[in-house]
């Protein structure tokens, strides 16, 4: 039994060829083919051909587990550490190096060992690369999945580690690394 078409409705498959056609048609028409796989949101940006560099996955997690507090360029508010310029002094010794991965968000993050390994390693290099001791080894998965067990209490343990800094000679004076008082109310 044949079905009956009404008026003004287009098959599914004929819809489909000709939405086809007008795009291939809008395509020829302009002399150039469409920019294969182009990422940019923007439809008339697109059509230039524009690629956008995709971000490393490192820099992706920064931005979404990182940037909300401490910033694009790794400084913000005056309440939350800066990291830019600072945060590699604290891998200059090994109570440092802990820190940086016990820190609560760190810590208690839900990504992988591996991905919060190369988020630190990407971190340092990008944000404080002079700060770097020399002989500076990038975190494993391995060291973050174990340093990660333990639970510090956060100013207590970067009290500690800055006065540690200070006695070993690896900064001139608390000051580098103080975070401001803030009276909040």
């Amino acid at each position: 039994m044949r079905r009956r078409q009404r008026a003004g409705i287009v098959p599914r498959p004929l819809a489909a060829a000709l939405a086809l056609s007008i795009a291939l048609a809008i395509t020829i028409g302009t002399g150039r083919a469409a920019p294969p796989g182009s990422n940019v949101p923007d439809a008339l940006t697109r059509r230039s051909g524009l690629q956008l560099a995709r971000m490393p996955r490192a820099a992706q997690l920064y931005a979404t587990n990182c940037q909300g507090c401490h910033g694009e360029v790794g400084s913000s508010a005056a309440e939350i550490p800066t990291l830019a310029g600072r945060v590699g002094y604290f891998t200059r010794i090994p109570e440092g190096r802990r820190y940086l991965v016990q820190v609560p968000n760190v810590a208690l993050n839900a990504n992988s060992d591996a991905d919060i390994a190369a988020l630190l390693n990407w971190l340092l290099a990008t944000y404080s690369r002079a700060q770097l001791p020399p002989d500076f080894q990038p975190y494993t998965a391995s060291e973050v999945g174990a340093l990660r067990q333990a639970r510090i209490e956060v100013a207590t343990t970067r009290r500690r580690v800055i006065d540690a800094l200070v006695a070993a000679g690896q900064i001139p004076s608390a000051d580098a690394l103080a975070l401001p008082h803030i009276v909040l109310y």
